[in-house]
């Protein structure tokens, strides 16, 4: 339930926007990377609070922000105004995010952490199937505030049934003064540069398809926008699929094979978009990118829970660093593609190639032996 008010900021609200344009009077997109940008940034500032005053806490009052910047933004009147509330929103979603991550790291471990790792992704999924639609639907029949009354009143009503229901996992060890660890022992530790470099490359390539794909399907191939529509919805239930498929080969394959698998994977896509580019229609992109979607899906969960895997009493603090890192880097990826002077399939088809191929390297056997060693 916590993960969900990540991608449920961003896609409920997006067959909002022309209705929010004439609202403002401007462009209501800025909206969608300030949210980002503070769901990224705030995990730093939520992370260590998690580590020194326990995961309940920080999670309900990242809900209740949530709800408030949400119930604030519905009756906006400026863009200024909206903006601010969306980066408190943002803020609510990074506590409720970072604690997700943080509560699989308390109570599971090994290939059992890589499979809960594998749910949430299959969770995060779900929305970005759905929520446009659902958005859609309440935009037309109440208007665009109806979507933020909506994002406020779930977070309200999920804030009160994990008050009641969720455990306090923090280990007994963490006290008031705070692990051990601080952020510069974290970040220092092996395990999650290596694992941290697999996540934040599989989360920057799916941005990526996301930002180049109206240009290479509706400006370049011609599609219409409800055919982009179902194919991204489409794509989104690939990788749901995909993540509960990967949580039954976890088990059976072990973690590790799983992360090469899904690499592998990944750069066969690499060079399906580079093979397939220039052809007509939708399925030279599209084909590729499921394939690239499998990848995504099981090297997503082994790497987080192989990340995660040293830091039983820095939980916050790596889970903060280690999803602050991915949005940032997604971010800074997916536009350097975005304003490169390329087809959108040679600039992702070749950064595949580059960052999967990179992350193989660094997974390789010989270096995980050289780790365990130290």
């Amino acid at each position: 339930m916590l993960i969900l008010f990540n991608p449920l900021g961003i896609d409920l609200y997006l067959s909002a926007m022309p209705a929010m344009q004439l609202h403002f009077q401007a462009d209501v997109a800025l909206s969608l990377s300030v949210f980002i940008f503070s769901l990224g940034l705030g995990q730093l500032l939520f992370g260590p609070m998690a580590d020194r005053f326990g995961r309940k806490p920080v999670a309900l009052g990242g809900l209740l922000l949530y709800a408030a910047a949400a119930f604030g933004a519905s009756r906006s009147d400026s863009l200024s105004g909206f903006l601010a509330l969306r980066m408190l929103q943002g803020l609510g979603a990074s506590a409720s995010s970072v604690c997700a991550f943080t509560l699989v790291r308390d109570c599971f471990s090994g290939n059992a952490a890589a499979q809960r790792y594998s749910l949430l992704n299959a969770a995060l999924n779900v929305v970005p199937a759905m929520a446009p639609l659902l958005g859609g639907w309440l935009t037309a029949r109440w208007g665009w505030q109806s979507c933020f009354l909506v994002l406020g009143g779930s977070a309200v009503l999920a804030s009160a049934w994990l008050a009641w229901k969720m455990p306090e996992t923090r280990p007994a060890a963490s006290s008031a003064a705070g692990p051990a660890m601080g952020m510069r022992q974290v970040l220092a530790t092996p395990a999650l540069r290596r694992y941290g470099a697999c996540c934040a490359t599989a989360l920057a390539l799916i941005v990526s398809y996301v930002t180049l794909a109206p240009m290479v399907l509706i400006e370049r191939g011609g599609i219409s926008t409800t055919t982009f529509g179902l194919l991204f919805g489409g794509n989104a239930l690939l990788v749901m699929a995909a993540s509960f498929l990967g949580l039954k080969l976890i088990g059976r394959f072990g973690q590790k094979a799983m992360l090469r698998y899904g690499l592998n994977i990944m750069l066969l896509a690499g060079v399906l978009l580079l093979a397939l580019s220039g052809q007509p229609g939708a399925w030279h992109y599209m084909l590729p990118i499921g394939v690239l979607s499998v990848g995504f899906a099981w090297t997503l969960g082994p790497a987080s829970g192989m990340a995660m895997a040293p830091f039983s009493q820095a939980a916050g603090r790596a889970a903060a660093l280690l999803g602050c890192a991915q949005m940032l880097f997604a971010s800074a990826v997916s536009a350097g593609l975005a304003a490169l002077p390329l087809p959108g399939e040679w600039a992702l088809g070749a950064t595949v190639l580059l960052l999967a191929g990179a992350c193989r390297w660094l997974t390789r056997s010989t270096a995980a032996i050289r780790e365990n060693t130290h």
